[in-house]
């Protein structure tokens, strides 16, 4: 349906509704993020202890570390499909983006914290 406003034709457009489908794709594509995280964890909690006994710092290893590295993006990813479970699509996208980037920027950090670990173990 189409009206006419000043001589300009205005069309009423309803407005645009969600699928269901479209939040499992949402939440598909952050999973596969968060996966990515998760597999960045767990390569580190099979490296890093290597690297500590090599260096004869084994005793060292921050093992609460490496088992939080890993359980940390499973843990933000369901907390945001938690809170986001009443949100719109983009509201949905957005806790889910804002949670992503907590997991990598955790993710750097305990790789700040072991180097850090690693240094002062070393006597550095």
């Amino acid at each position: 349906m189409a009206a006419r406003r000043g001589g300009a034709r205005v069309s009423a457009r309803q407005p645009h509704e969600e699928r269901p489908g479209d939040a499992w794709i949402v939440a598909l594509l952050f999973a596969l993020a968060f996966g990515y995280d998760t597999v960045e964890a767990v390569t580190n909690l099979q490296q890093l202890p290597l690297l500590y006994a090599s260096a004869g710092i084994e005793a060292s290893t921050p093992w609460w570390l490496l088992i939080a590295s890993v359980a940390l993006p499973a843990v933000l990813f369901a907390l945001s499909l938690w809170i986001g479970r009443r949100m719109r699509l983009v509201g949905k996208a957005g806790v889910m983006l804002v949670a992503l980037a907590v997991s990598a920027q955790a993710s750097l950090l305990a790789e700040q914290l072991a180097r850090q670990i690693a240094v002062a173990a070393l006597g550095g």
